[in-house]
């Protein structure tokens, strides 16, 4: 039986296009390549002493749903430990608040019906403890969301109705939990309740119908959600006081949070934040960053463009936790998400994808974000609106859609597509966790960034992309004194892998390509 593929969505949809195919050749180096056009001027890249930010080692983690089936292959833990991913989410999207981790996992039916998104037919291919199995033999820590739509009373015969909304259930988290770190002792610190709860149909916008998250209480209010994360928060530390509960949250970006059907989203998180008792009760907020998509403007330079929105937003965010917890208790950041976009693109599994990715992680944690989990390790291959086909995972599935002729399939299982590539860079930029620095960029064009970090260990590595795909870019860095260039990684469109160069940091970067340029004293 073929294995069916959703792209992770506002919902699950069914994926329906033709795929192309993808082939990934070396290229020339990101240090040498030449380009067409009028001559640029040198940008000057200066890394100053302020830090922006401390991250931990474990900063960049990957979802992994339970409904694809190739977390369980032999090759996924190194895999994994190849792109240095610390962190595994238990986390599937929609089919999440269906889901019930005893007798091996099973879902619920969906209380919106069988065709809400098709989420109750999204089945687990995989146990939870296979799940932590393979988070530890890729030395990855987890997180987990716990069902927060559906109770464990439910049954096909006897779904949930409007009549008899059997809810979720605080204690059977609880119940999660102490199997986790009590029973089998995985030591999961950080759980999340729900997922994407702002979507459960307290409020719809008619010119963007979609299915709705599962929830089967019979009050769907953000002031509800928010009493119910408290009991569940209570129920959940009362098992084991050393773990984080985290609550989901939309980052409504202020310059649009008042637009057509973005307002709604807005007023759920303040209703949520100033619910009594919530701002002590849990730990962090999940944000899922898709910032592109509801930007609306989906070209190739728009997508990578998308990164500047970061800062302003996440301030605002960072400035309402702050007014409702007050100046002794402070609510993390947690970006629990995130893509270039969140319907499938071509762009996914390509070289926008790939330095979006860079870029984008980059300014997360630039601006107060502590963890992010990249939407996904495996995903599958979905229709683009160009008639293409996207992918939002790192690894190819090695899938077929509908009837296409063979020829237009993925590549086969375990491929990484471009994005796995400069995740490495990233996992190398930030090897040890560190405190990330403020950059400023001047001169050069506005296609080219700049970040960095000063690792742990006393190291530095900065990040430099050119996001024009044809114009090369000359650029200078100005540093902190004392330190000098120990090797760089490259990497550019088409490259099938990072590469290292030993001696002097370069001074010009290719179309479309990015370095991390590593520093010692």
């Amino acid at each position: 039986m073929s294995q069916r593929h959703r792209p992770r969505v506002l919902a699950l949809v069914t994926a329906t296009a033709a795929l192309a195919a993808l082939a990934a050749t070396p290229s020339a180096t990101a240090l040498g390549a030449e380009s067409s056009g009028p001559p640029t001027s040198t940008a000057d890249i200066k890394v100053t002493n302020r830090v922006t930010n401390s991250v931990s080692s474990h900063a960049i983690g990957v979802n992994t749903p339970f409904w694809n089936p190739y977390l369980t292959r032999s090759n996924t833990p190194e895999l994994i430990r190849r792109a240095g991913i610390k962190t595994l989410s238990f986390n599937s999207g929609g089919p999440s608040d269906l889901y019930h981790f005893q007798h091996g996992g099973w879902l619920s039916p969906d209380p919106n019906g069988k065709n809400n998104g098709g989420y109750q037919d999204l089945d687990p291919t995989f146990t939870f403890d296979q799940f932590a199995k393979t988070a530890h033999d890729a030395h990855a820590r987890m997180l987990v969301h716990v069902n927060y739509g559906t109770g464990p009373t439910d049954t096909k015969a006897h779904p949930s109705t409007k009549e008899h909304p059997k809810p979720g259930d605080p204690r059977e988290a609880a119940a999660w939990v102490r199997y986790a770190n009590r029973t089998h002792h995985y030591h999961v610190r950080d759980w999340i309740v729900g997922e994407e709860t702002y979507l459960n149909g307290w409020f719809s916008n008619p010119a963007h119908p979609a299915p709705r998250e599962p929830d089967a209480h019979t009050d769907k209010s953000p002031a509800a959600y928010a009493r119910n994360a408290i009991a569940y928060a209570k129920a959940m530390k009362a098992v084991d006081p050393t773990i984080r509960v985290g609550i989901e949250f939309f980052p409504a970006d202020p310059a649009t949070a008042h637009g057509p059907g973005k307002g709604k989203l807005k007023e759920w998180d303040d209703a949520v934040l100033h619910t009594p008792g919530l701002a002590k009760a849990v730990d962090f907020v999940d944000i899922h960053w898709y910032h592109t998509t509801f930007s609306g403007k989906f070209d190739d330079a728009s997508v990578l463009a998308d990164t500047a929105n970061t800062a302003p937003v996440l301030k605002a965010l960072r400035e309402d936790l702050d007014r409702a917890s007050g100046p002794r208790h402070h609510i993390g950041i947690v970006a629990g998400e995130t893509n270039s976009g969140v319907f499938p693109t071509q762009q996914q599994d390509n070289a926008v994808g790939a330095l979006y990715l860079l870029d984008s992680n980059l300014s997360l944690l630039e601006n107060g974000v502590s963890d992010i989990d990249w939407w996904a390790l495996y995903n599958g291959p979905s229709a683009t609106k160009d008639g293409g086909w996207g992918d939002l995972g790192l690894l190819s599935s090695g899938k077929c859609l509908g009837d296409q002729p063979k020829k237009h399939c993925e590549p086969p299982v375990g491929t990484p597509f471009a994005p796995y590539q400069t995740l490495r860079m990233l996992t190398t930029a930030l090897k040890g966790g560190g405190a990330i620095l403020a950059t400023t960029t001047t001169g050069g064009r506005d296609t080219l960034t700049a970040h960095a970090v000063r690792r742990a260990d006393g190291t530095l590595a900065v990040v430099v992309l050119n996001k024009d795909p044809k114009q090369a870019q000359p650029f200078h860095l100005t540093l902190p004194a004392g330190y000098h260039t120990d090797r760089t990684l490259t990497w550019q469109r088409g490259d099938s892998a990072p590469a290292t160069h030993h001696g002097a940091a370069p001074i010009r970067l290719a179309p479309y390509s990015a370095a991390v340029i590593l520093l010692h004293r």
